[in-house]
């Protein structure tokens, strides 16, 4: 960066002493000496830090260039009269605990219990976690500052005063946020895709856990369909920090378009919709796994072991060792153990005489035995060969009034619709974010109309006046 300054600076003022006296070369020599020094001083002090930067200089304008130049040089003094004064930022790491994250960062373990000691009243640092951010700022050789980030809303701030106590508190993280229409095309994968527009792949995350009611991204999901997406992205100053919530989105797959809307009714009640106001959440999910292939339908079929035709009650799902396993629908673990067949299994019953079956397992999640009360998608185990099977799979099975039938099939009823009392208010913000959705150029809305887009329907105030922008 430097190098292309000196550069700049030197073919204009080698045009500039061509209509110049001599005596104002030797003034160009005295600059190039002073900027060299800059570049020294640069090079050798100074390197990861930062350090004041010059702004371009006009052609004809060489006072104005001294007198930043000597800004800038007064301000590296002043770093150099205090060459420790500096800041770290990292990430917890796995295994790591707050005085083996100090002590790595060049403090002493002394210090670090003491940190640790004078915040535990405010927060315990036991509870740091793997992939959080911390930053450290030492000050005349001394920790000055440390952070931690608790959460995505919240941040521990410990500040040592005069008597090297550590004196700790919580703040909130502020964000800006952005309200941002995604569209992408399935190529190969939802994830590949949503990497391929800029995103990252919690977005496909988010869109998956949002669909999966009513797609099943491991067997439905084929080339050429489409997405779009209205969410919000929260920055932290110009740095995109992570994913608010899904407003709207819209799924074209296979000869179908599903729509699903996020509505905040009167009473302050927040959740997911489709436009004919039927719950986006089911009974059941698709699928107890995030990812498979079934190896095996349901009915009947010549049994790979036994080598003879039998009924299959239920469907063989292959997946690498140790994937999670889901339950598909809330209710009371009524059976767990171990069969010659079977292998490590779980039985889960569920309201209206339905019940789940989840055999070969590896391992049985800790916690999980009859009596047990599961919500939809807790994990439940982990995928196993055990018993009499032939490879790593999960056997999945529905029974509903006492008989089994096939998974893949099941037409799961919705749950909690929108209340007759709020049906109009949610049609009017169904019809507004649908119109989003199906645009097909960049919208810029005035502030003035979107009160009535993101307010229409919402309880909260609108958090941002920004457009909404189409990648």
């Amino acid at each position: 960066m430097i190098s292309v300054f000196v550069l700049q600076l030197v073919s204009m003022d080698v045009f500039w002493i061509r209509n110049r006296e001599d005596r104002v070369f030797k003034f160009f020599l005295v600059k190039i000496l002073v900027i060299c020094l800059f570049s020294v001083i640069l090079v050798s002090d100074y390197s990861g830090r930062e350090i004041p930067v010059l702004n371009s200089v006009p052609a004809n304008s060489e006072g104005i260039f001294f007198k930043r130049l000597f800004s800038a040089l007064e301000k590296i003094l002043a770093l150099r009269s205090n060459p420790s004064q500096h800041k770290i930022e990292n990430r917890v790491l796995k295994g790591d605990t707050i005085t083996k994250i100090l002590e790595r960062e060049g403090i002493e373990y002394n210090e670090a219990f003491r940190l640790f000691l004078d915040v535990r009243d405010v927060y315990d640092l036991k509870k740091i976690r793997r992939g959080q951010k911390y930053s450290l700022v030492f000050q005349e050789g001394q920790l000055k500052t440390f952070s931690y980030e608790i959460d995505s809303h919240r941040y521990l701030k410990a500040i040592s005063d005069k008597n090297r106590k550590f004196i700790g508190r919580i703040e909130r993280i502020y964000y800006r946020i952005e309200r941002k229409i995604i569209r992408g095309i399935i190529e190969d994968s939802l994830y590949l895709s949503i990497l391929k527009r800029g995103e990252r792949a919690d977005l496909a995350d988010l869109l998956a856990s949002l669909f999966e009611y009513d797609i099943d991204f491991n067997r439905d999901i084929r080339q050429g369909d489409t997405f779009t997406v209205l969410v919000e992205k929260w920055y932290q100053g110009s740095e995109f920090n992570h994913y608010g919530p899904i407003l709207a989105a819209r799924f074209s797959n296979r000869d179908r378009i599903i729509h699903v809307l996020r509505y905040t009714d009167p009473q302050g009640k927040t959740a997911y919709y489709h436009p004919d106001g039927q719950a986006v959440q089911k009974m059941f999910l698709r699928c107890p796994l995030p990812f498979m292939r079934v190896t095996s339908r349901y009915g009947i079929r010549r049994h790979p072991v036994l080598g003879f035709s039998a009924r299959h009650n239920g469907v063989d799902l292959a997946a690498p060792p140790g994937t999670l396993i889901r339950s598909t629908s809330s209710g009371v673990i009524s059976k767990t153990g171990y069969e010659r067949i079977k292998g490590r299994y779980v039985i889960i019953r569920h309201p209206n005489r339905y019940a789940t079956h989840y055999y070969h397992l590896n391992r049985i999640k800790t916690g999980i035995r009859p009596g047990v009360s599961v919500i939809q998608g807790q994990i439940i185990g982990y995928v196993g060969r055990t018993g009499r099977v032939t490879g790593w799979h999960l056997h999945y099975g529905i029974r509903k009034n006492g008989r089994f039938i096939n998974p893949l099939n099941l037409k799961s009823p919705s749950k909690n619709p929108v209340k007759k009392a709020f049906r109009q208010n949610f049609e009017q913000y169904g019809a507004a974010m649908l119109f989003l959705l199906s645009g097909s150029r960049i919208l810029d809305i005035p502030a003035r109309l979107q009160r009535f887009y993101w307010g229409l329907g919402q309880v909260n105030t609108v958090r941002v006046s920004e457009p909404v922008v189409v990648h």
